[in-house]
């Protein structure tokens, strides 16, 4: 598919903060350069889009992440990839394999490693009956909504994340980053990674992180997909957080997901 230059191409918004579907647009299609690069727009300006109904295999899914960048392989300890059927690059989250129970609290993925994944790729291959839901929240629009003085605070300081259990996994990064293609400026906290605010004694670093914990994942900074089979989502992991939402029990979920390498986040103030 291609997209003709005098054809403004679709972008309907999912809310007011964040979020788009992106009509019209069919991934088992070979891609051409104006398709990806309309959807490297909407992932800067949006956060998070949605493609439906896609009727794509692994390879397709595998071809689309390539387009966006060098894709991150799931780690050997992961519980279940595509490996046997060729493709070691897909990621299974599943009810089968306890995943889709480990995922229901607001977090960026992987942020205690010195570059985190800069996309995730999510295919959705089987739904329960209802719920089954995934949510987003715009760290751009959590940053904007701070006071003036807050935003002059944070951004000097630097923020410790670490596996949880294991102190020895870690890396540090600015509270407060920015984009190096719009400029514009995010928090990078979260309640799951975010242990330590480094400049602050641990009773001030424990009380402004409860802090950005909630402010961080307002209803205003929010957009909720339900999915459909097939369904295609992707955000930007050093922008956005995430949250699915697990009241689907005891029915099946099962979602096929690609990472695509991330580069060190970038101080607001550099």
């Amino acid at each position: 598919m291609s997209i003709s230059p005098t054809t403004q191409p679709s972008v309907l918004p999912l809310s007011g903060l964040i979020g788009a579907e992106l009509p019209g647009i069919d991934l088992a299609a070979p891609l051409t350069d104006d398709v990806v690069a309309h959807i490297k727009t909407a992932l800067t300006d949006h956060g998070v889009v949605v493609f439906r109904g896609q009727h794509i295999g692994p390879s397709e899914h595998v071809a689309l992440a390539r387009a966006l960048g060098e894709i991150k392989y799931p780690p050997d300890y992961f519980p279940e990839t595509l490996r046997e059927q060729g493709f070691p690059e897909v990621g299974v989250i599943s009810t089968d394999n306890q995943l889709a129970y480990m995922t229901d609290m607001w977090h960026a993925d992987v942020t205690w490693m010195p570059n985190p994944p800069r996309y995730s790729i999510l295919h959705m291959q089987q739904l329960p009956p209802a719920g089954g839901d995934t949510m987003w929240a715009s760290q751009y629009a959590a940053y904007d909504w701070l006071s003036d003085p807050m935003k002059q605070f944070l951004e000097p300081l630097t923020v410790r994340h670490e596996l949880p259990g294991f102190p020895d996994r870690g890396t540090v990064h600015p509270v407060v980053i920015r984009n190096p293609i719009s400029g514009r400026k995010a928090l990078f906290v979260n309640k799951v990674f975010s242990t330590r605010i480094l400049e602050l004694s641990k009773e001030e670093s424990d009380a402004l992180l409860a802090f950005l914990a909630v402010h961080t994942v307002r209803p205003e900074f929010i957009c909720r997909v339900r999915w459909t089979p097939g369904d295609v989502g992707i955000w930007d992991n050093h922008y956005v957080q995430h949250y699915a939402v697990a009241d689907y029990r005891p029915h099946a979920r099962r979602i096929h997901r690609i990472e695509i390498v991330g580069e060190p986040t970038i101080s607001a103030g550099a």
